[in-house]
């Protein structure tokens, strides 16, 4: 960050890709990895959205944060990114505060910047920034930013808290519990990839048909959860993908909460590569080897509280693919039938979940 950029030709856009994305890329954040980006994440619920029953009649949150930083399973942090223009006023300050506030980011700090000035605040606290500081200032406080929000910074501070493997999960519950039903729902999903494109997804329904809740010896929340597959298909896609067994998900939270306003965050990120040659089952055409070899990361996280021996709320899935290796023939055939087909693909999705539980096991 020696070179200073010319602020009067930047947009927000500018700021976002020139001047954020690079500081958290040197404070350690990356795509699809554990210390994870989120762009413009969608906040359509309201705050009074878990557990129920009819989420169409919930009224919507407008808006989207710019960046969530992940330490994945143990916290998060929020960037508001505005023009070099505009001031960051207390306004900027209070919008970047309710993204950093929401229950489905529940992030520990928000950075609001306009990329010549940045301002740091712990969520919650909106009195003063902890740090303050100009686009020149950058390396001279440097180490003071990396060791508030760094990825490293963030599981520290979340180790500090972890409980003792066999402590109760929470009010009324056992060191361990059994997962032994429930049922996810998916209300919404879109893609910008045709390779992703379903529109069974909308609407669908899974059962949960078993799984535990346990702590680590690191003291992590683990929820092991067993998802059935309605269709073959889908079995075979998450054997593809590697997670047949279920999905681990984890969080560094103390206990399970009963606040509906506060809830607990879980979260799973599976990456793989998936090699060309691999066998998929085509319908009406059998077994065949997949014609190209593609990369993934997929994060999914789910929000939710106990209530009366069961676990409620929503669960997000970011998923992220990009395409290898595709032979022209290969590539010629299927955008024949399907339109232009993109290098990379994003998918997001959203539903709601019950998961019942026993205790004892």
């Amino acid at each position: 960050m020696e070179t200073v950029p010319d602020f009067a030709s930047m947009n927000e856009a500018d700021v976002r890709e020139i001047i954020v994305r690079p500081l958290l890329e040197r404070l350690g954040y990356r795509h699809g990895t554990d210390a994870n980006i989120r762009t413009e994440q969608r906040l359509t619920y309201a705050h009074t959205f878990l557990g129920r029953k009819n989420p169409k009649k919930d009224p919507p949150l407008a808006g989207r944060a710019d960046y969530i930083c992940d330490a994945i399973s143990f916290g998060r942090w929020v960037v508001e990114v505005k023009a070099p223009g505009e001031e960051l006023t207390q306004n900027a300050i209070q919008q970047a505060h309710t993204y950093a506030a929401h229950p489905e980011v529940a992030a520990a700090f928000f950075l609001v910047t306009n990329g010549r000035d940045f301002k740091l605040y712990e969520t919650g606290k909106l009195a003063e920034p902890i740090l303050e500081w100009s686009f020149n200032d950058t390396n001279v406080i440097w180490w003071r930013l990396f060791n508030i929000i760094s990825p490293e910074a963030i599981k520290k501070r979340a180790r500090v808290t972890l409980a003792d493997p066999g402590k109760p999960l929470g009010k009324c519950l056992a060191s361990k519990q059994r997962i032994i039903g429930g049922e996810i729902i998916y209300d919404f999903y879109e893609t910008n990839h045709p390779l992703l494109k379903n529109d069974d997804i909308n609407g669908l329904r899974l059962p949960v048909t078993g799984g535990s809740v346990r702590r680590s010896e690191a003291g992590l929340i683990i929820g092991h959860v067993v998802v059935a597959s309605v269709a073959p298909l889908m079995k075979e896609l998450n054997e593809v993908l590697g997670i047949a067994d279920g999905y681990d998900f984890l969080s560094a939270t103390e206990y399970l909460s009963e606040d509906r306003e506060h809830p607990s965050i879980f979260q799973n990120l599976v990456r793989n590569l998936v090699p060309a040659g691999t066998l998929i089952t085509v319908p009406g055409l059998g077994k065949l080897p997949l014609p190209f070899e593609f990369s993934f990361s997929a994060l999914t996280e789910a929000v939710g509280f106990v209530q009366n021996d069961k676990f409620l709320g929503t669960i997000q899935i970011f998923y992220e693919m990009e395409l290898k290796e595709m032979s022209p023939n290969v590539r010629f055939a299927m955008e024949a039938k399907m339109g232009r087909i993109p290098a990379t693909g994003q998918m997001e999705g959203s539903g709601r979940f019950e998961i019942d539980l026993l205790a004892n096991i």
